[in-house]
């Protein structure tokens, strides 16, 4: 929470609503020094300030001054009522918290002022939109990058309201001029700045290439940072400022300062992992030092002397200048710092209390040459007509090269091609007898023609200028070469996915129906697989195609060359340098092969095999199981009903006639760690992202949770 002092007014820094008389912080005591009641009646009483007194005729002149004397008098008065309160630090150690999770507030780290000017300075890559219209354009700034400058140079409850200034304006047709030349008139009165999130118009529609720019702020420029905790509740400053922690505990904590009056603070509480606890609120007074109460008191006499006196002073005009001066000289001898008592609330009692003092605000600019137009420069640029609501094409000089008709132009993914929206009949009595039609369409090189494309969408924009497209929704695919305007793949394939220059997708015209088989394709439009197979997975340079009747799956290199032998079967997936598991389709043999299709010499006497993973394999036989290594070494004997997918270091598994009883085993057969009766388990191959779920013993409704490598992570 952020504090900011008032600034120095003539009474104000001293009036007795700051005060919180009765409060259990202060008890009440006579005051020799305080005056007594004036007892003037509400017949001789003006209430006003001293601002208009020359105004005033003579007999209201005398009021005004019974007025303000009375009203310094009551100040003072009160003032007497109220002593220093007793400063003993307590510290409640009564628990606290309803279990909860806490909230915690960002942790206030600021910028002074030479900070934020050199933390601006390396800022690159401003950049801006802008919206061209038959007669002007729209300009608004992106300031993202800013914004964490922005908010080390605030405090936490108030933003900072710095304004932008345009300058010198670029546009792309290689013109310059100022942007006070070219400001389209406010439709409110206004100065040449605005905030951030606003947009500048410009009386002209030419495109901007760049423009220069003027950033007002105000920021600190200098702060001081104290750590108050119960060890260390007092702390003082070589220039007087002091600081005191009188009160920590029962989620809450109470300070003392006396802190320059124009400063502004921000104080907060930390738990002791050094995060900012959410404050629920807080309450402040202020008070006056000793030297404000002195200045008050002469202030008084001299405003008692200036009534005796008041036959010299000829004129309304005097009275009121010789008061100005009395406020002068009362501003002038009054202490530079003010006493403050804050009581904040938090979710949980802190470990400690940081007050940063932040010195009054000054004003800053700071100039930002060359501001982009997010938009490269083109041959031709959308724009609209506000008055026919209609889009058309201008050129870099704002003329129109194809004057507005539709209703919607949007760009795209291909150079120099859009979605135009029409407006035509509709049969739809929901339509109101009106729908949209889209078209796309590009420009040829060096014409301001446009040409109809035979597709709707660009889905992808891949390398060399190729597109993947779509004709419609729910409608084929096809892949296209911008660059030359050609179809390399023709639009006759639908569920298309493209990796590491592979297209794969099956023959069809519809999303939406299942229809035709899967191919794969080169991004040149070669065939590496013909479309003959219910689907293909490519996977680390390889591509594993189920046959059209599910029966059988093969592995292919990207030259369409299969990899496993002839009458056997794909189990898996090759993964970094483990062997690939296949079966013989007659046999139902196992067998493991490279890369090239070449039979590894790893013996199976197995009725069951598992793909490796993380270098280890299950095998089964007469239902139970173990598990070999990358040799084919049997190192996990068949002693378990059930063993899972290896992870990283251990598998899950279920000794023999342990029912459910799960444990945790290494890759040479130790028990690492007995996990208890199992629910259900998420086990990745290759992976150590494994979850178990056991069941509490304590708890048979609830189970926990383990990871890959045993350690308890919740209950759930």
């Amino acid at each position: 929470m952020n504090i900011t002092q008032p600034r120095l007014r003539l009474l104000s820094i001293l009036s007795v609503a700051l005060l919180v008389v009765g409060c259990a912080a202060y008890y009440v005591f006579s005051h020799s020094g305080a005056p007594a009641d004036e007892g003037f009646g509400a017949g001789e009483l003006n209430e006003g300030g001293i601002e208009d007194i020359g105004a005033l005729a003579p007999p209201e002149v005398e009021k005004r001054l019974n007025y303000l004397i009375q009203d310094t008098g009551e100040t003072l008065r009160s003032l007497a009522r109220v002593s220093e309160a007793q400063l003993s630090l307590a510290v409640e150690t009564t628990e606290t918290g309803d279990g909860q999770p806490l909230q915690y507030e960002s942790l206030f780290v600021p910028f002074t002022s030479a900070q934020l000017k050199a933390a601006l300075a390396s800022v690159q890559g401003l950049r801006f939109t802008q919206r061209l219209y038959a007669d002007g354009s729209e300009v608004r700034l992106d300031t993202e990058s800013l914004d964490s400058l922005w908010k080390r140079a605030a405090t936490p409850d108030e933003p900072t309201a710095e304004q932008y200034l345009p300058q010198r304006l670029r546009f792309r047709d290689g013109s310059e001029q100022t942007f006070a030349d070219l400001k389209a008139p406010p439709k409110v009165e206004s100065d040449d700045t605005f905030a951030s999130d606003d947009a500048f118009e410009l009386s002209v529609n030419k495109p901007l290439a760049s423009v220069g720019l003027t950033v007002v702020y105000r920021s600190y420029p200098a702060f001081r940072k104290v750590v108050l905790d119960k060890d260390h509740p007092n702390v003082t400053l070589d220039d007087g400022q002091s600081f005191r922690l009188t009160a920590l505990g029962n989620d809450s904590a109470s300070v003392r300062l006396s802190t320059p009056k124009m400063s502004t603070l921000v104080v907060q509480g930390l738990d002791d992992a050094g995060r900012a606890l959410y404050s629920n609120g807080h309450n402040s007074w202020a008070f006056p030092s000793d030297g404000d109460i002195a200045a008050l008191h002469d202030y008084y006499n001299a405003l008692l002397q200036t009534k005796d006196e008041l036959n010299q002073l000829k004129t309304a005009q005097a009275v009121q200048q010789q008061l100005e001066r009395l406020g002068e000289a009362l501003a002038a001898q009054a202490g530079p710092l003010k006493n403050t008592e804050l009581d904040y609330q938090f979710e949980a009692t802190p470990q400690r209390i940081v007050i940063h003092v932040l010195d009054p605000m000054e004003d800053n600019t700071i100039a930002f040459t060359q501001v982009d137009n997010v938009l490269a420069g083109q041959t031709r640029y959308i724009a609209l007509d506000r008055s026919a609501e209609r889009y058309g094409f201008i050129d870099q000089a704002g003329q129109w090269l194809i004057k507005p008709r539709w209703v919607q132009v949007q760009d795209s993914l291909m150079a120099d091609a859009y979605t135009l929206f029409s407006e035509e009949k509709s049969s739809d009595p929901e339509s109101g007898g009106r729908a949209l039609r889209s078209q796309f369409a590009y420009f040829p090189a060096g014409s301001n023609k446009l040409v109809d494309l035979p597709f709707e969408y660009i889905t992808e924009a891949l390398s060399n200028g190729l597109l993947l497209v779509e004709r419609e929704t729910n409608g084929p695919y096809g892949l296209y070469d911008a660059r030359n305007h050609r179809f390399v793949l023709p639009m006759k394939f639908v569920n298309p996915t493209v990796t590491d220059n592979v297209f794969i997708a099956r023959l069809g015209t519809r999303t939406d129906l299942m229809e035709g088989l899967y191919g794969a394709y080169s991004l040149d439009g070669k065939i590496i697989l013909p479309t003959q197979f219910s689907g293909i997975e490519h996977s680390e340079g390889l591509l594993y195609a189920s046959s059209a009747d599910r029966s059988r799956q093969d592995v292919f290199d990207l030259a369409g060359k299969r990899i496993n032998p002839q009458g056997y079967n794909v189990i898996g997936r090759f993964v970094g340098q483990q062997p690939l598991l296949v079966q013989d389709t007659k046999s139902s043999k196992f067998a493991f092969i490279d890369r090239q299709g070449e039979r590894l010499a790893i013996k199976l006497p197995y009725d069951e095999v598992e793909p490796f993973s993380n270098g280890m394999a299950v095998v089964g036989r007469d239902g139970s199981y173990g598990a070999i290594d990358l040799a084919g070494r049997l190192q996990v004997p068949l002693d378990y009903q059930q063993i899972n997918a290896f992870q990283t270091r251990y598998a899950a598994a279920v000794p023999a006639g342990g029912g459910t009883s799960l444990v945790l085993i290494s890759q040479d057969s130790k028990v690492i760690k007995e996990l208890g009766s199992y629910t259900s388990m998420k086990v990745p191959e290759n992976s150590n992202d494994a979850r178990y779920y056991v069941r509490d013993p304590n708890n048979s409704d609830e189970y926990l949770v383990y990871d890959a490598d045993g350690n308890f992570v919740q209950n759930d």
